[in-house]
């Protein structure tokens, strides 16, 4: 992968158990009032990718596939990215939050470069 197709900053966010939360009596809490387990979106590191919106013929195609895709993201090859779903990660970039589409696909099967079809969070 080109370094200088990599030109946008991406923060991943996973999804799982919240930080434990300060509460009021002056004690850590690690539930809700119910008794549940908080999750929540955790986030992760910043990255280095390409963010492409789909147009024309592609989007047409990616929506074929798989509805609601609305742009491709491309970035080095990660493993916690490679073996995450739409409900496990999710993707920010400009303000703007992506939720995964499928699986991401290594693009040539050498572990060098992730593509990822993403919609729009909203």
């Amino acid at each position: 992968m080109r370094s200088g197709k990599i030109r946008h900053r991406v923060t991943l966010e996973f999804w799982g158990r919240r930080e434990f939360e300060w509460a009021e009596d002056g004690f850590w809490r690690d539930r809700s009032d119910s008794g549940a387990t908080p999750d929540a979106w955790a986030t992760g590191p910043t990255i280095w990718a390409s963010v492409e919106p789909l147009s024309g013929r592609l989007l047409l195609a990616a929506q074929e596939a798989q509805s609601d895709t609305s742009a491709r993201i491309r970035m080095r090859w990660r493993r916690d990215v490679a073996n995450a779903t739409g409900k496990t990660l999710r993707l920010k970039h400009n303000g703007l939050i992506y939720r995964i589409e499928g699986r991401p696909l290594d693009v040539d099967g050498r572990r060098r470069e992730l593509e990822v079809m993403v919609h729009e969070w909203v």
